[in-house]
């Protein structure tokens, strides 16, 4: 029987399994690692509500959410607006050494995969958090617990 224990431990070890596949970055350089570091570093508590904002409003662009979550143009521009003063403030001050060393270094690609792995940092924000974490869990419920005997 699937009791809900279990059922608490097994979508823990799905998110884990999701962690680990977008947090894995083996090609990632000197430089890149670097300038990753500084970015998070740098990433205070109300940047991080910033990311989480600005992902939800991308999120929300989506054909299949847009109608069901609606974010006024205002919102949009705010975010847009938001993320732009976080990101520069980063490559071009707190950062900027470390900018300047990725892309001269290891090019273009290694400077994007950090901002790819800054968004990652935004999904585990989200799902990091107690509300969400209890939406994820809230599914459950609506499982036949007797398709798990067989496996």
């Amino acid at each position: 029987m699937f009791t809900g224990f279990d059922r608490i431990i097994w979508v823990k070890k799905a998110l884990l399994i999701i962690v680990l596949f977008f947090s894995f970055n083996v090609n990632a350089g000197t430089y890149e690692d670097r300038f990753t570091s500084c970015m998070l570093d740098n990433t205070s508590d109300r940047d991080k509500v910033i990311l989480v904002k600005w992902l939800f409003v991308l999120l929300a662009e989506h054909p299949t959410l847009k109608k069901d979550f609606p974010v006024s143009e205002s919102d949009k521009v705010a975010a847009d607006i938001a993320i732009a003063d976080y990101i520069s403030y980063l490559i071009g001050q707190r950062c900027l050494e470390e900018t300047k060393n990725v892309i001269k270094y290891e090019g273009e690609d290694a400077f994007l995969r950090a901002f790819e792995y800054l968004g990652e940092v935004a999904v585990m924000l989200l799902i990091q958090d107690e509300d969400v974490n209890k939406g994820f869990e809230r599914y459950l419920q609506y499982i036949d617990p007797s398709i798990f005997v067989e496996l």
